[in-house]
């Protein structure tokens, strides 16, 4: 609450494999929790294999997102958290 967000939490789920994977690019870091399935995940040039209890935090400015769903359902949690506006950077 308040007039800025300083973090955004989501619950993923994927049911089924989609012939096309949204690529994200936004301010701040994201945090992901892997619950349920197997997914390839790409952050700029690199890919992680995510199974559940795995975790993955970066730059969310980097073009970042799906790359293969090896296992679906696939259930996950992404925290955004956002740049305080006070800060230069």
């Amino acid at each position: 609450q308040g007039p800025t967000k300083v973090f955004e939490p989501f619950l993923i789920t994927i049911d089924h494999e989609s012939e096309t994977f949204p690529i994200f690019e936004h301010p701040g870091t994201e945090f992901i929790y892997m619950l349920e399935g197997e997914i390839e995940y790409r952050h700029g040039q690199n890919t992680y294999v995510l199974t559940p209890g795995d975790a993955l935090t970066f730059r969310a400015d980097i073009p970042h997102g799906p790359e293969k769903l090896t296992q679906c359902p696939i259930r996950f949690l992404s925290v955004l958290m956002y740049p305080n506006p006070g800060d230069a950077g």
